[in-house]
C-alpha cells in the first residue's frame, strides 16, 4: 500500500504500520460506506428472497455453517496456492494454441 524506496529507513514496527494503514483505510471507507452498503444490500435483496436469506443466516450461524465458512476459507487459500502453477500452465497452453 505504501512503497518503500531503496535506502529509506523504516521508522515503524509491523503492528504500528498495520494500524496506521488500517486506520487510513477505515477513514477512506467511512466516506463511501453508505453507498457501498446500499449497492451491496440492493444486490443481495435482488438475488435472494427474505426467506432465502433467513435460511442462509440460520445455516451460517449453525455449527455446520461456521465450519463451512472456516473450511471454505482454508480450501480457497490452499487451492489458490497449490494450483497457481497449473493455472499458469493452462493459460500458457491456451495462448500457444492460438498462435498455431
Amino acid at each position: 500500500m505504501w512503497q518503500i524506496k531503496p535506502g529509506d529507513q523504516i521508522e515503524e514496527n509491523l503492528r504500528g504500520g498495520f494500524e496506521l494503514r488500517m486506520a487510513a483505510l477505515k477513514r477512506a471507507y467511512e466516506k463511501h460506506r453508505a453507498a457501498y452498503q446500499q449497492a451491496y444490500e440492493s444486490h443481495l435483496n435482488w438475488e435472494f428472497t427474505e426467506q432465502e436469506l433467513a435460511t442462509i443466516v440460520t445455516f451460517l450461524e449453525s455449527r455446520e455453517g461456521r465450519h463451512y465458512l472456516d473450511g471454505r476459507w482454508r480450501m480457497e487459500a490452499y487451492t489458490d496456492t497449490n494450483t497457481e502453477d497449473i493455472e499458469q500452465g493452462i493459460v500458457a497452453e491456451a495462448q500457444a494454441s492460438l498462435a498455431q
